[in-house]
């Protein structure tokens, strides 16, 4: 029997797996932001406080995409070591040493769950097109 050696065959796989990767990261960038903006509303609508400068509703933002322990993630509202304009919005989620907590965005997150998951799952079948 005939062999067929094909130069290159290593580098062509590598390219396709690292091809494979960056539509991955694509596909799971794109379903991460668009399952943030349900909660983002959500919070933004909230009547748990009082805005009346719209500073706090304007600033909350659905954050970068991170990765911890090799897990993906995104950040919506306000980071804890937040100094911004709306730094107070954190007293309001998470309380101070003499304010009660007036959580917000964690209600946002618990309402929003269900929709959360409909929108992940039809944003990576859509990207992996299923």
């Amino acid at each position: 029997m005939a062999g067929i050696e094909v130069e290159g065959m290593d580098e062509l796989l590598a390219k396709l797996e690292n091809m494979s990767n960056k539509v991955s990261n694509v596909i799971t960038k794109t379903a991460l932001e668009a399952s943030a903006v349900p909660v983002l509303e959500d919070a933004k609508s909230t009547s748990v406080f009082s805005d009346r400068s719209g500073k706090l509703r304007d600033g909350l933002k659905i954050g970068k995409i991170k990765t911890k322990n090799g897990e993906k993630y995104i950040e919506i509202g306000i980071a804890k070591e937040d100094v911004s304009e709306i730094f107070y919005g954190k007293f309001i989620e998470w309380g101070a040493s003499n304010q009660a907590t007036r959580p917000f965005l964690q209600l946002a997150l618990e309402k929003n769950r269900n929709k959360i998951k409909e929108i992940m799952t039809a944003t990576l079948k859509e990207g992996l097109g299923l």
